[in-house]
Parts: C-alpha cells; sequence; structure tokens
C-alpha cells in the first residue's frame, strides 16, 4: 500500500519538476553559450592571428630580415630581452608619467569647460586644433623648447618625450569628461539648487561620480595611447627617465627580469626600435613593438580591473 501511495506521488511531482529540469538545462546552455561568445570567440580571433602571422610571410617567400614571422619575433625576443628590456624600463616610466600627467590636465580642462561656457568656447577649438596636428611634429618642438627652460635643460628630451604621452592622452579624457561631467540627472540637480548646494557639493556630490563610467571608458582608450606616444617620442628625439633603475641600483639590484638595471641607461623603447634598425635587425624591431604592445594590454587589463572595483555596477549592466 505504501509502495502504490509513494508511486503515485511521483507521478504526480513529475509534471512539476520536468520544467525545473528543463529550466536547468537551459541555464547550463545559456551560460556556456555566453562563455564561449565571451572568451571563446576572441581566442579563436587570437589564434588565426598568430596563425596568419606566422605561416603568410614565408608562404609570399619573403625573408626574416624583410618581414619577421612569429617564431622569428620570438626567437629576436629571446636574443635581445636584454637590451629591450632596459628600453621597456624606461618606456613604463615614460608612458606612466604622462598617463598620469595627461589625464590629470584633462580632467582639470573639463572642469573649467563645465564651469563657464565661456572658457569652454574660448579654448575648445584650440584643443581640436592642437589634437589635428600630427603627433609626429611635436616631439623635436617639446624637444627644443624644454630645452630653453631652465628647469628641463638638463632633461630636455626626456621631457618631450612625456610631452608627447601627455598631449596624446589628453583629448581623449577632455572630451569624454566634458560630456561625463555635463550628463548629470536633472531632477537630482534641481534638488540640489533647491537645497542651496554649492558648485564645489554639486561637483563632488554630483557631477565628478556621474562621470565617472566617461572616465574609465577615457582612461582604457588612453592607456594604450600613452605608450604609443612614449614610443613616437623616443623614437622622434631619444632619452627618457629612469628613476626607477636608479632606485633599484642603489638598492644593490643589478639585474631584474633578465635584463640590467642600469640607471645610466635612458633608451627607451622608440631609441631602440632606431638601434635595431641600423643592424638590419627586423626580428629585433619586431620584438621591442611585440612587447611594448603586451605591456600595453596589461595597462589596459589594470584600468579594466580598476573600473570594475570602483564601479560594480558597470559590470552588471
Amino acid at each position: 500500500m505504501a509502495d502504490t501511495v509513494d508511486a503515485r506521488r511521483e507521478a504526480d511531482a513529475a509534471p512539476l519538476l520536468r520544467p525545473l529540469a528543463q529550466s536547468d538545462s537551459r541555464g547550463v546552455v545559456t551560460t556556456l553559450g555566453g562563455a564561449l561568445a565571451r572568451y571563446g570567440l576572441p581566442a579563436i580571433v587570437i589564434v588565426a592571428f598568430l596563425a596568419i602571422w606566422q605561416f603568410v610571410p614565408r608562404a609570399l617567400g619573403l625573408p626574416s630580415y624583410e618581414l619577421p614571422n612569429l617564431s622569428d619575433t620570438l626567437i629576436g625576443l629571446h636574443d635581445d630581452w636584454a637590451d629591450i628590456g632596459i628600453a621597456l624600463l624606461v618606456t613604463i616610466q615614460d608612458a606612466v608619467v604622462g598617463f598620469v600627467l595627461g589625464n590629470l590636465l584633462a580632467i582639470i580642462g573639463a572642469t573649467m569647460f563645465v564651469s563657464s561656457r565661456h572658457i569652454e568656447r574660448a579654448f575648445y577649438p584650440l584643443a581640436i586644433l592642437v589634437q589635428s596636428i600630427p603627433i609626429l611634429v611635436y616631439a623635436p618642438v617639446f624637444a627644443i623648447l624644454f630645452f630653453k627652460m631652465p628647469f628641463f635643460s638638463a632633461d630636455s628630451n626626456a621631457a618631450a618625450v612625456v610631452g608627447v604621452a601627455v598631449l596624446i592622452t589628453f583629448f581623449p579624457t577632455l572630451v569624454n569628461m566634458t560630456v561625463g561631467l555635463k550628463a548629470v540627472d536633472p531632477r537630482i540637480y534641481e534638488l540640489m539648487r533647491l537645497l542651496n548646494a554649492s558648485k564645489v557639493q554639486v561637483f563632488v556630490k554630483l557631477r565628478f561620480p556621474s562621470a565617472m563610467p566617461f572616465l574609465f571608458s577615457s582612461l582604457k582608450i588612453t592607456s594604450t595611447l600613452a605608450f604609443v606616444g612614449a614610443l613616437v617620442g623616443e623614437y622622434m628625439v631619444g632619452g627618457g627617465f629612469n628613476p626607477i633603475g636608479h632606485a633599484l641600483s642603489s638598492a644593490g639590484v643589478a639585474t631584474i627580469f633578465g635584463f640590467p638595471t642600469d640607471p645610466a641607461n635612458l633608451d627607451g623603447v622608440g631609441s631602440q626600435m632606431q638601434i635595431f634598425i641600423s643592424r638590419v635587425d627586423k626580428p629585433g624591431v619586431f620584438a621591442a613593438v611585440l612587447a611594448v604592445s603586451l605591456l600595453s594590454i596589461l595597462f589596459f587589463g589594470l584600468m579594466v580591473v580598476l573600473e570594475r572595483v570602483l564601479l560594480p555596477w558597470r559590470k552588471q549592466q
């Protein structure tokens, strides 16, 4: 009798459990599909790109001294790592300093634009004009200007390199932050005005928090542009900053990650590329570019992590 009752209960519950099982299976399939679209497709594209880089130059009959393939570039990275590594240390410092200064100046400029329409109307066209000039022009001009300034005369080339990195990171953040500081909820803005909030309070509690997504969008863009600017500046005028090398050398660290921490070395990757070109070392040139590209990708990833930590609701959206 008990077995008959249990069988009836299982039969009655089966129609109820079947949709749950189907929904669980659909959820698993959806999750797997989302993971494949998010990670699988980029992986496929990257693998395809690397395969093209590896096999197409050889298929076209191009030797390594004309167009190195992937394996030639990796061999060059291994053989020239001592030179590329110390150059990377200089380029990192040039790019990061330019990134920080450029974004800070852009935030200040956007704040001034929002606070006064006259300032925005007066200086926004100038910002567009400065950005429209090819970045290659600025490096030698900055080197000459900084050489005439007493504070920068000793390191005028290094200051010029950082100046190029500052300039290339400035405009995207200026545009994004100007839009972001204006993109406030009008209802909250009117409420704060009714409560007699000062301009500083409106900026700190409303405008700047509302502009944070716009800021991180520009930070992700300029995180890679800063390395481009540093590379261009180093290639054009040579030189760079190396305080980390001085600090490591003073601490007794002669080598790090397989390359020397030579404090006297002020040649970044751009300058090192010129040396490789003079040696007709194309694998070295490609290896230097690959190293900078990987480094800029890591810096971009750092901005993504900071955005997810500081703006967790963006990840949910």
